[in-house]
């Protein structure tokens, strides 16, 4: 068991809403062999005061045996401005905090002085597992902290999809693909494309990444990496209000809409 995400027409089944208003969702499939290598739910909030290290550094206490290794995190900013014909660049240290990883490395939380995040590695389960762990530690740094409100949520999605080679085209796996003009050569060695696409209903915004490694398996297969991260940058949020986790039940199905209207059906192959 282990995707998160077949069409819903072929899911006749439908799982017990985890809101009452979400009962009419269409339960996706959930592939044996997911690509999906990490996911991420990452949540920004902003304190009254800021937070230490050493205050940060006490979350570890009673997670300690699950999560045994620690790992300082740092984030940097950059900037640059433009203006009376002078570049200006900047790269400042921002926020600060820890990582704590399972012995196994298959689960890490994060907590920052700008927020938390959860991380849920190969081998992926299911949605419900991984959204009501990170719920877990979410609520648990709420009562540890007192953010004073919720700035953005994240919900990241890291798919590898190793395609057989040779390939005439990225299509035949993936429909959100580059297009190379006619009378070009076709052949693709390195690749990098982003596309931001809003859903203004939900207010939400799907950032779609894709790159591509170095073949595999003796030049059998090309793992072509199909990141995708949903954003909602709606009004601020009370940290402690439910209706956060509606907006990631939101956010989790724009992600599956993105993910099946892109993947073909034999690419879908490769994943049961």
């Amino acid at each position: 068991m282990a995707g998160d995400a077949v069409d819903p027409k072929q899911s006749p089944q439908r799982e017990e809403g985890y809101d009452s208003m979400l009962l009419a969702v269409p339960n996706w499939e959930r592939f044996r062999k997911a690509p999906i290598t990490e996911a991420v739910i990452d949540i920004q909030v902003r304190f009254a005061e800021p937070l230490t290290r050493d205050q940060l550094a006490e979350f570890h206490a009673a997670i300690r045996d699950r999560y045994p290794d620690r790992q300082d995190r740092v984030k940097w900013e950059g900037s640059f401005e433009i203006g009376h014909g002078t570049l200006q660049q900047g790269v400042r240290r921002a926020a600060e905090g820890f990582m704590f990883r399972t012995g196994d490395r298959t689960r890490a939380i994060q907590v920052r002085q700008d927020g938390f995040s959860f991380n849920w590695l190969h081998p992926y389960e299911t949605w419900e597992a991984f959204r009501n762990e990170a719920r877990i530690h979410w609520e648990r740094y709420c009562d540890m902290f007192r953010p004073v409100e919720i700035t953005r949520l994240g919900l990241r999605y890291i798919n590898r999809i190793e395609m057989p080679l040779p390939i005439k085209d990225f299509r035949e796996y993936i429909k959100t693909a580059p297009d190379i003009a006619d009378g070009m050569p076709q052949g693709v060695s390195a690749l990098f494309m982003r596309l931001e696409v809003p859903d203004p209903g939900r207010e939400l915004i799907g950032i779609i990444t894709e790159t591509m490694e170095a073949p595999v398996e003796d030049g059998a297969r090309l793992p072509l990496i199909f990141d995708i991260d949903i954003v909602h940058r709606g009004a601020p949020i009370e940290p402690n209000n439910p209706d956060m986790w509606t907006f990631f039940e939101q956010m989790r199905e724009y992600k599956n809409e993105i993910f099946f209207a892109s993947v073909t059906d034999r690419a879908k192959a490769m994943f049961r």
